[in-house]
């Protein structure tokens, strides 16, 4: 038996500058709208997609853009995950007076969120009204392209071998859910595996980790 170690919840270091962020299809009208700052229709601007789609990275780059700017009396705000914030009483009021603060103020606020505005479960009818004006962009299904990108830089996050990381990359896109939430799901638990049992990352790993033995 294959002994297993303790396996502490160390934190990763996870790069979301600039140069590590991928250019796909996918994102390309997200990333391009992010850059229009602060010329965004009425100062807001809503970016959505599923989770692991890339929106915490495109928020952490527009904040770093703006670090310190300011427009007239109004800071550029940033609201991450929106849709899971509405439905509540006090997190509607609050978001509602930020989006009115922000406007008397000429700043912008950035959301992002999972569903489409059409879908959050607002329930105060003047934040819905607000909303209604806020301009969204989608972040699209990923193409191999970003899926393989993303996955290399999931494991350069990790310090595994480059080499060793484009094999099992590779082995895994046909395998794997079309997700970029699927691709973290793995590589967390390649990372898991390995340190619990102190193995390789490989592609007989990784064919472990896609396909578990039966418990019978």
């Amino acid at each position: 038996m294959t002994p297993r170690q303790l396996n502490l919840p160390l934190p990763t270091r996870e790069l979301l500058g600039r140069e590590d962020f991928f250019i796909a299809d996918s994102n390309r009208a997200a990333l391009e709208a992010i850059d229009r700052w602060p010329d965004w229709p009425g100062g807001m601007l809503a970016i959505i997609g599923p989770e692991g789609a890339g929106k915490t990275h495109l928020a952490q780059l527009h904040a770093e853009r703006t670090a310190g700017a300011r427009l007239t009396a109004g800071a550029p705000l940033v609201i991450e995950d929106a849709d899971r914030l509405v439905g509540n009483p006090k997190s509607e009021e609050a978001v509602f007076h930020a989006f009115n603060r922000t406007v008397s103020e000429g700043g912008t606020i950035l959301f992002t969120a999972r569903l489409p505005l059409a879908g959050w479960p607002v329930r105060l009818p003047d934040l819905r009204t607000r909303l209604n004006t806020v301009v969204a962009v989608d972040l699209t299904a990923p193409d191999d392209d970003l899926l393989r990108a993303v996955l290399m830089k999931l494991f350069t996050d990790r310090q595994i071998d480059a080499g060793r990381a484009a094999d099992v990359a590779g082995w895994l896109l046909p395998r794997m859910d079309r997700s970029l939430a699927e691709a973290r799901r793995l590589v967390e638990l390649l990372d898991a595996r390995s340190l619990s049992e102190k193995r390789r990352i490989d592609t007989r790993l990784a064919a472990e980790i896609l396909n578990p033995p039966l418990d019978l």
